[in-house]
């Protein structure tokens, strides 16, 4: 199988050049980083020091997924890592990863993170609750595979559609599309022995945002998973507890309103997904109850 590497960047000088030696390392056949309008050096620092590596660069921020799309849309790789401009992989990643894709049916594999396992995953009065799986030396189905660290099959990225500019700038596009994977039958997995270090997974965007912008961000785009994904029944009860919910905390209002504006593109988003659905809720998250 041949393998690409994609690395969103921003302002990330200082974080590639501790960690892509260690990248480079995995021997992939294909190294692309997209630097989205970076402030410092990023481009200069890459096209001094690795000119293997191809530089697609932004001439004006346009956020993670967009980013992200466009490194895999320029990927060649039958498999594409996704790996955050702060995670170091061991060498032997692709070894760890790559024989899982040999079923079909399996569109990821999420890497083992030191404080991060697999994603578990249950609906409970109106809305996804997620946590850590237990961590052992076993592999796991995961609820979504890491957009910062994480393998995919890229037949199956384009098939989906990748992440999507929805959740612009950033946060739970690959909870959406995981969720999206399993809807439509694939498999996404957690492996041990698939390791990386992620130094600071939200390093970026705590800078780029005050807490507030970014607490909504993720509130919004938490509610935005739900109403795409959700069968109708579900969808239903996440919009009697979301009312609930904003009752008793009338600052919800905010990013309830937030993903109203874009209510247009999810009702339309639905339309277009359901021929396509062949898992419907309880059997996805009947995977991780046990």
């Amino acid at each position: 199988m041949t393998t690409s590497v994609v690395i969103p960047a921003f302002n990330g000088r200082k974080f590639l050049a501790a960690n892509l030696p260690a990248v480079l390392s995995i021997n992939a056949d294909e190294f692309i980083v997209v630097d989205d309008a970076s402030a410092d050096d990023t481009s200069r620092f890459l096209q001094l020091n690795y000119p293997q590596i191809k530089i697609l660069r932004h001439t004006q921020n346009l956020g993670f997924p967009i980013s992200v799309n466009r490194g895999v849309g320029t990927a060649s790789g039958e498999i594409v890592i996704l790996l955050n401009q702060d995670v170091k992989p061991r060498s032997d990643l692709l070894r760890a990863s790559l024989p899982h894709f040999k079923n079909p049916a399996v569109f990821a594999v999420t890497f083992n993170e030191e404080n991060r396992s697999w994603a578990q995953a249950k609906f409970k009065t109106g809305f996804i609750e997620y946590k850590n799986g237990f961590k052992d030396k076993r592999i796991h189905p995961s609820f979504w595979a890491s957009g910062g660290s994480a393998a995919f099959s890229r037949t199956l990225w384009n098939e989906l559609g990748g992440f999507d500019p929805i959740f612009s700038p950033g946060y739970a596009e690959d909870q959406d599309l995981g969720f999206r994977a399993y809807k439509r039958g694939y498999q996404i997995i957690w492996d041990p022995k698939a390791a990386v270090e992620h130094a600071s997974p939200e390093s970026t965007f705590s800078k780029s945002f005050s807490p507030a912008r970014l607490r909504y961000i993720k509130e919004r785009n938490f509610l935005l998973v739900h109403w795409k994904n959700l069968d109708p029944v579900n969808l239903k009860s996440n919009i009697y507890h979301l009312i609930s919910k904003i009752f008793h905390h009338p600052g919800f209002i905010v990013p309830t309103l937030m993903a109203l504006t874009r209510l247009p593109r999810v009702l339309s988003f639905r339309r277009r997904e359901r021929r396509f659905i062949k898992l419907n809720d309880t059997a996805i998250f009947a995977k991780f109850s046990k």
